[in-house]
């Protein structure tokens, strides 16, 4: 009798032993995929911050160049606020090196570039204020600043790419870990039943995990390449998609266009209601222009009431010009926003890329050029650049 208790029991111990070790090494795996995933978010959080400082370093230089240009002193509180933006990111970067010890060098120079890039511009801005007018001499920063914001540049890859490098570190982590846990799983299957139920709860929590992952990356992705106010294409967005299309264009030998658009009277009525009534007709006018286009022709919002668009897939000059002509007509009729009836115009500037002769940049410079000749020259239509345009 003492026999078969031993045989009932020593078979159940075993198998309650067993049983609490693979239970401990599941609750141990979970906490291990929970560690790794907030270890994630933090990365991809700290990524992001990257891609918000460099964007506030560029729109403090560019509201920088426009008070220069222009001498609106306009710039100057977008210039700030973009100096503003840079520090507080730095100060999060600079939080998060305590966890990433091996970030704080990097963070340190790209700290001494920043302090260096707007005590450049402050420099420029100052005798701009003194000087009342644009001083030529600026110039002589120029090629001091574009080296400082190119180290920036540099430094902020170096980051990005350590941050990258631990992220896949993480990712091989998860999926060693999410691999052992599956093994495990279907070991204890064999035993009880009970268990196999737990291990599927347990996988199916893992893929609602990653997949959650897998959405926050894509959203902060779409949040980094469009335009929060018409949820088009970002200026960073449209550099993208504008350079792959280039190369595609090299490679299949096909040609493709680029609309530079600008907003006629836009400026007046924002100035006469409000911004945020200028936002609902921004908006409004963006979807006015996604009704002419086709699904392949891609539309941005540069800032502002810039607005840019690559066509692919045309046969001549007359077929982009219908297209243009029917972008202008889109904003024939007063707009209505809220209880105001709006009227704004489109100016049009359109380059054709024809060969490997332009490259993306200057291709948008032409565009851009044609774009203020309409301006020029009466508004609200379309100028295609042509060789004597080009040449000035």
């Amino acid at each position: 009798m003492l026999n078969y208790k031993k045989e009932i029991i020593y078979p159940l111990l075993a198998a309650s032993l067993l049983i609490s070790v693979v239970m401990l090494s599941l609750f141990y795996t979970m906490y291990n995929l929970n560690k790794i995933e907030k270890n994630k978010d933090f990365i991809d959080t700290q990524r992001f911050n990257i891609i918000t400082l460099r964007n506030a370093v560029l729109d403090a230089e560019t509201s920088q160049r426009g008070y220069l240009i222009t001498n609106n002193v306009t710039f100057l509180d977008h210039y700030n606020e973009g100096k503003i933006q840079a520090y507080k990111t730095l100060d999060k970067l600079s939080k998060s090196s305590e966890k990433l010890p091996s970030l704080a060098p990097i963070l340190e120079k790209i700290q001494r570039l920043c302090d260096d890039k707007f005590s450049i511009i402050e420099a420029s801005t100052s005798v701009q204020l003194n000087a009342g007018s644009y001083a030529s001499h600026l110039s002589l920063s120029k090629d001091r600043g574009k080296a400082v914001m190119d180290n920036i540049r540099t430094a902020l890859m170096e980051a990005d790419k350590d941050l990258l490098e631990r992220r896949h570190t993480l990712s091989n982590r998860m999926q060693t870990t999410i691999r052992y846990s599956i093994i495990a799983g279907v070991s204890l299957a064999v035993m009880i039943f009970g268990i196999l139920i737990f291990s599927y709860l347990h996988t199916l929590h893992l893929f609602k995990v990653i997949l959650s992952s897998s959405n926050k990356v894509d959203h902060l992705s779409h949040q980094a390449t469009h335009d929060p106010l018409t949820n088009l294409l970002n200026r960073r967005g449209f550099e993208n998609r504008l350079q792959n299309i280039h190369d595609n264009a090299i490679i299949e030998k096909q040609k493709y266009a680029i609309f530079y658009m600008d907003l006629d009277n836009f400026k007046t009525v924002n100035d006469q209601y409000s911004h945020a009534i200028g936002d609902q007709l921004l908006i409004t006018v963006s979807q006015l222009f996604q009704n002419c286009l086709r699904e392949h022709d891609a539309l941005a919002r540069l800032g502002g009431d810039e607005f840019t668009l690559i066509v692919q897939k045309f046969k001549d000059k007359d077929e982009l010009e219908t297209l243009a002509n029917r972008l202008i007509n889109a904003l024939k009729n007063p707009i209505p926003v809220e209880n105001a009836m709006l009227s704004v115009g489109v100016s049009i500037g359109v380059a054709v890329h024809r060969s490997d002769a332009f490259t993306p940049k200057k291709l948008m410079m032409a565009a851009d050029k044609a774009m203020y000749h309409a301006k020029n020259s009466g508004k609200n239509k379309v100028v295609f650049l042509n060789k004597a345009a080009s040449q000035n």
